[in-house]
């Protein structure tokens, strides 16, 4: 079953009778972004890897009360979202950081045909941004992870976060106000020679 061959609402209406293979095309259609998504909120590659296979786990198992009317891709979100707020709850609990590793690290954006000057520049807007981010509310964070992040339509941020389109535009605005200002802020804090 290839999805070239077959549209998404056959391939979800086979996916909800149980059929492994027709979800296996739906895995292999939304992992990048299942894997974006759990990076985006945990910063941590190999735990992002895990969870957002625990979360199509967790999206197989639950494939009966998809309502097949509806986009499948922001059902999905909703489910890497609860998942991986669930870890970070956990490792909270046990006296883990989890932005310390995404700091550090930044985004997992690539270096292929950037000069060692410009990777080192693309890491320190990273960190800036990443500690600007860290002075957001977590839903301004949040709905920037998912517009610039995992470059998500304004429609499709109102389906994840179940939200009208213009309460997206109206909490992006603020959140991109927000986070300039942080930045600015940041960067009035730095030392002149640094």
């Amino acid at each position: 079953m290839e999805a070239g061959t077959i549209n998404e609402v056959e391939i979800l209406a086979a996916a909800q009778r149980g059929d492994k293979a027709a979800f296996g095309v739906l895995v292999r259609q939304y992992q990048r972004r299942a894997y974006g998504a759990a990076y985006s909120l945990v910063g941590n590659r190999e735990d992002s890897l895990e969870l957002a296979q625990e979360a199509f786990v967790k999206a197989f198992r639950s494939m009966g009360r998809f309502d097949a009317s509806r986009p499948f891709y922001p059902w999905l979100y909703r489910i890497v979202r609860s998942t991986c707020l669930n870890h970070l709850k956990k490792k909270k609990r046990r006296g883990e950081s989890s932005l310390e590793g995404m700091m550090e690290k930044g985004f997992d954006a690539r270096a292929a045909g950037r000069g060692p000057r410009e990777i080192a520049e693309l890491g320190d807007l990273k960190r800036a941004i990443h500690c600007a981010l860290a002075e957001l509310s977590q839903e301004q964070q949040e709905i920037i992870r998912l517009r610039h992040f995992l470059e998500l339509s304004h429609s499709e941020i109102a389906q994840c976060l179940d939200i009208p389109r213009g309460t997206v535009m109206s909490r992006l605005h603020g959140a991109r106000k927000r986070l300039r200002s942080a930045m600015d802020n940041n960067r009035e804090e730095e030392p002149a020679n640094a």
